[in-house]
């Protein structure tokens, strides 16, 4: 009896060894605390140097957006050869894309409109494109707003060593990149085409067939993956192109355009845009504004600060600043 009560002692102790936390800090909840005092001089240092280091930040994005070279041109007004002139050199590499204005992307309504299931090639519902999950009676492939209006303006570019001549040379190959120009997780992950069903379309109110990416063996058409990460303001850009070469002052772009998409329905306008590239992969003007304005606030609000406590300063660990009540429970 003596043996087996030791056993399952031992067993016991065993268990309870084998149960027992690892003995090293984290496992034991013993790391190290640092508890700071907050005191209004600290908060006020902080403050002034968390505002110094925003400005900062922001005037190093405001000064690279400043350094970027851009042409633009309106072209919904105008005919379907439009000429960029570049009026300063241009670096490479650079960015074609086009411009909406007055397009609201970001819409409740436009934005849940779509099927992710559907544009993955996954089973899943697609009762969650409407308004758009049909049209005349037959499934849409792809369905919802977002799909089926799809932006179908072309563009083609030529380099012209003068605004006035004809001898021009169209861009492209390494000079006129339209693959890589969507997110790698979106192509990778996002997008998975395959054949229509004979219970589908793919030309829906739009009067077109939606170009949804093919198979990657037979490479995708990345401007609708372009076009189906909405943007969150009406005014908007959406790459169309890289552009691997540079421009010198004088030079000029002509280029032919596919005037197909209607803007006049919501009031918008239609943009081309050529710019430079900098560390940030192009102008970011709201970033750097974003940045400032915090940047003041804290130094206002450290200043603010430190004009109340000089005026009405406060004795750390006062005991008449304890309300009675409590001194009196204490």
């Amino acid at each position: 009896m003596t043996l087996r009560i030791n056993k399952i002692e031992m067993d016991n102790s065993v268990s309870e060894t084998k149960e027992r936390p690892h003995e090293n800090p984290v496992a034991r909840q013993r790391l190290k605390a640092w508890q700071p005092i907050v005191t209004p001089q600290k908060f006020v240092i902080v403050m002034a140097l968390l505002g110094a280091l925003l400005l900062s930040i922001g005037a190093v994005i405001t000064s690279s957006n400043a350094s970027i070279q851009e042409v633009s041109e309106r072209y919904d007004n105008r005919n379907d050869v439009v000429t960029l002139q570049i009026t300063e050199e241009m670096d490479s590499p650079m960015r074609f894309s086009y411009s909406l204005t007055n397009y609201y992307q970001n819409f409740r309504l436009y934005v849940k409109s779509r099927s992710d299931w559907q544009l993955a090639d996954v089973d899943g519902p697609t009762d969650i494109c409407t308004p758009l999950e049909s049209f005349n009676g037959t499934d849409l492939y792809p369905c919802g707003l977002v799909a089926n209006s799809f932006f179908n303006d072309t563009f083609e570019a030529s380099y012209c060593p003068s605004c006035n001549t004809s001898e021009c040379t169209a861009l492209e190959g390494d000079e006129w990149q339209r693959t890589g120009i969507s997110w790698h997780s979106d192509r990778q992950t996002k997008f998975n085409a395959r054949a229509l069903e004979a219970s589908e379309t793919n030309v829906g109110p739009a009067g077109f067939p939606i170009p949804f990416p093919a198979p990657p063996s037979e490479g995708d058409n990345e401007d609708f993956i372009v076009w189906m990460r909405a943007a969150g303001l009406p005014t908007f850009r959406k790459l169309y192109s890289k552009v691997d070469r540079s421009f010198s002052k004088g030079d000029c772009i002509r280029v032919n355009i596919s005037n197909n998409y209607p803007v006049d329905p919501f009031g918008g306008t239609k943009t081309i845009i050529l710019e430079e590239v900098n560390w940030m992969n192009g102008r970011n003007n709201f970033l750097g504004a974003l940045y400032i304005v915090f940047g003041c606030f804290a130094i206002f609000a450290s200043i603010g600060f430190g004009i109340l406590q000089h005026q009405n300063p406060r004795k750390l660990a006062d005991p008449d600043l304890i309300p009675t009540n409590a001194r009196v429970a204490a």
